[in-house]
């Protein structure tokens, strides 16, 4: 029997390390002062039945924001890529460092210092997806981030132009509408999520 689901993949809102475009992975801040006033902003704009969120504090603020009378199922599957010896910091910070390079001239196949693999990363992805295959009814969000969403297009939706994905806006991302066919997923329509202006302070 054939049914329809649609899927929200939302990236989190801003924090202080994004702001200073530091590698931020694993690490856990908080979002900034104002976020989730802007945030809720676009609460009504979204609709999901089952919410699902990483478990770093960003997203789960920001799943918090969005979808108050949703409590997330939450879990590290949707966690960012973890940099490693990389994170909090810039690329002017490490556009010196010989491992850094490295890790960006093979990115597909080399890890970050003492971070996580790209196969671990895509692991973690299809994991993910799993999850949101096995609970959602109908209409599920997944709060994340900006990576997870990039390798989510990479596995499932290939054809899509990978250079829309690489400034997904905080707060934004992309509505998908699957087609489902016992336990096959088919993705038959791919749509920005409309966000407001942000306004100065």
């Amino acid at each position: 029997m054939d049914d329809q689901r649609t899927v929200y993949f939302l990236r989190h809102g801003v924090t202080h390390p994004n702001e200073r475009r530091q590698y931020t992975g694993w690490s856990d801040p908080e979002l900034v002062d104002g976020e989730c006033r802007w945030l809720q902003r676009l609460a009504p704009y979204l609709e999901a039945d089952q919410v699902f969120s990483s478990d770093l504090i960003r997203a789960k603020q920001t799943a918090a924001c969005l979808f108050p009378s949703s409590p997330p199922s939450v879990s590290p599957s949707f966690r960012e890529l973890y940099f490693g010896d990389f994170e909090g910091k810039t690329y002017e910070e490490l556009k010196g460092n010989k491992a850094y390079q490295h890790w960006l001239d093979h990115i597909d196949s080399a890890a970050p210092l003492n971070g996580e693999s790209l196969r671990s990363f895509q692991k973690r992805v299809q994991d993910g997806w799993e999850l949101v295959k096995r609970r959602t009814d109908r209409r599920a969000a997944v709060v994340t981030h900006g990576g997870w969403i990039r390798e989510w297009f990479r596995l499932y939706a290939p054809h899509f132009p990978e250079e829309k994905l690489w400034n997904i806006p905080f707060g934004g991302g992309w509505c998908g509408v699957f087609q489902v066919r016992g336990e096959e997923w088919e993705c038959v329509s791919l749509q920005e999520v409309p966000i407001t202006e942000r306004k100065p302070g």
